[in-house]
């Protein structure tokens, strides 16, 4: 039992970022319609920035959050601004065509950072050692420090983006666009702005996630691909642009990882979430939540 406990546990703490992540990869195509073959790469480039930050400035990866957001926002505020929304004002093209350049552009992108990052730091893998190395003992069940923080840092990170979508004037132009993007225009709300914010503020989510996932994980240029994976099967458990639903599967794929990995093998962890993803495709297709809309 007490291996149980301790594996629910550790699959809680590393589900937290998953659902981070996640939750901005589903922001992104929820309001957007955007299919995002990058968005693993997001992840590798906040891992990136939390390495170098500390291993070349010392500076902690809890501080290193404030640049790597500033930095990943920058960057999604680039790329949809000089790729992505090119393909959503060309005339004469069905929503479909759209999406397949799309697919094809965000994959050149994903390929474009990892070969980046490969030719300026090699394929060796980096870490932030000896930050928050520390177990705490709670009746039996080890605890790592690095993973309880990145959990508390995930819960506060997604309560903020729950509560802006739900309270603030940008969450309802979004589900205004989301609604009716014409009648949204009428009442002076600009599409492309809050697709603009939207994708930038997504990708800034990923950057964060990646930042505190160095904290414990080392980092390579491709390690986002692992985690693009991660990310489109925990979005469709959670249900299509739905934030709450992202959320609370990035938990139960953290916890149908570590119950694989602990009960079964390690190298088959991700064959048992595959399992469980087909699973919830046959009787679940709409998501664990049965939600439909972003952020509602």
């Amino acid at each position: 039992m007490q291996q149980l406990i301790q594996t629910l546990m550790s699959g809680i703490l590393v589900g937290g970022l998953y659902g981070v992540f996640s939750s901005g990869l589903t922001l992104i195509f929820g309001i957007t319609r955007v299919i995002n073959f990058a968005h693993g790469d997001f992840v590798t480039l906040g891992m990136f920035g939390a390495v170098l930050l500390f291993t070349s400035l010392g500076i902690n990866p809890l501080i290193s959050i404030i640049p790597v957001a500033i930095g990943t926002f920058i960057i999604g505020a680039l790329i949809y601004s000089v790729i992505i929304r090119r393909t959503l004002v060309v005339k004469g093209i069905t929503a479909i065509d759209a999406q397949h350049g799309q697919l094809v552009l965000t994959l050149a992108v994903s390929i474009l950072i990892s070969n980046s990052l490969l030719m300026l730091f090699g394929p060796s893998s980096r870490s932030v050692s000896g930050f928050l190395g520390h177990s705490y003992n709670i009746a039996g069940i080890y605890l790592s420090e690095a993973r309880l923080v990145s959990f508390i840092v995930a819960v506060v990170l997604f309560l903020l983006l729950y509560l802006a979508l739900q309270r603030t004037l940008y969450g309802k132009a979004i589900r205004a666009t989301v609604d009716d993007r014409d009648m949204a225009s009428m009442v002076g709300i600009n599409p492309n702005r809050v697709f603009l914010l939207s994708f930038s503020v997504g990708t800034m989510l990923t950057g964060i996630a990646g930042c505190v996932l160095a904290m414990y994980y080392p980092v390579t240029p491709t390690t986002g691909q692992q985690f693009l994976v991660i990310a489109f099967v925990t979005v469709v458990m959670g249900g299509l642009g739905d934030i709450v639903g992202a959320f609370v599967a990035g938990i139960v794929v953290g916890i149908i990882q570590q119950l694989t990995a602990v009960y079964v093998a390690i190298d088959l962890q991700n064959a048992g979430l595959f399992v469980a993803f087909v699973l919830i495709l046959v009787f679940r297709p709409q998501g664990i939540l049965s939600r439909k809309r972003v952020g509602i």
